[in-house]
């Protein structure tokens, strides 16, 4: 079913993500092509051992993201081994959830979507980094329009992926005109083996999940 939600990145029970971006020139090429993915998927057949795919918008209106959160591995590798389609649940690299920052029992609806990736010199670094960046958060905590950080790790020991839930664009602005990510910045900038790639704003568009199971007819 087709609904405007944002991913439960923090699931145990789908520990791969794929996610990928593509170039798209204009906010209606953006939504054309999010548009007739997310219809195509709905109609079926749905791909065996995927939760959820979820399309974001970049705010610039250049770049469509896809987030795919599957069973595990083997149903992804299955997936494509299967021919299935190189866009929008191939993107390689995959990433399992590393850890996460957020208050427990947060209910608060985001209003937009954060990245920042990295390329990193592998497996070692991507856990020092994060490691180095979340010990560095304010113990009193951030500014009051962070929901959520997670932090993603791929699975190849090459990428990091920041992946922050925020009130609203405004709201991040806000933390960066203040200075709450300067010392972020500091440590990847300073770090060896860790390299800053791209960043962006993204609103959701839609959320395509896996359909329920249909219930046997009573034959009473």
């Amino acid at each position: 079913m087709i609904s405007p939600a944002f991913p439960r990145i923090a699931r145990s029970d789908v520990p791969l993500i794929v996610i990928g971006t593509r170039y798209t020139n204009s906010p209606d090429h953006q939504r054309r092509l999010a548009d007739a993915e997310a219809h195509e998927f709905d109609r079926g057949p749905w791909a065996g051992g995927l939760a959820a795919i979820t399309w974001f918008l970049s705010m610039d209106g250049e770049t469509l993201l896809t987030c795919a959160q599957w069973d595990s591995d083997a149903a992804y590798d299955a997936y494509l081994q299967g021919n299935g389609p190189a866009t929008p649940l191939a993107g390689p690299p995959g990433y399992r959830l590393y850890r996460s920052l957020a208050e427990a029992g947060e209910t608060r609806t985001p209003g937009c979507l954060i990245t920042a990736a990295f390329d990193v010199d592998g497996p070692e670094r991507q856990r020092y980094f994060t490691d180095a960046v979340i010990a560095a958060q304010p113990e009193e905590g951030g500014h009051p329009g962070a929901i959520s950080a997670h932090f993603l790790l791929s699975i190849d020991g090459t990428r990091v992926l920041l992946y922050t839930e925020w009130t609203s664009v405004e709201a991040h602005q806000e933390a960066a005109e203040a200075g709450d990510h300067g010392k972020g910045h500091e440590i990847f900038s300073s770090t060896p083996g860790v390299r800053l790639t791209h960043g962006n704003r993204y609103h959701l568009h839609r959320t395509l999940s896996r359909p329920l199971p249909q219930q046997p007819r009573s034959t009473r």
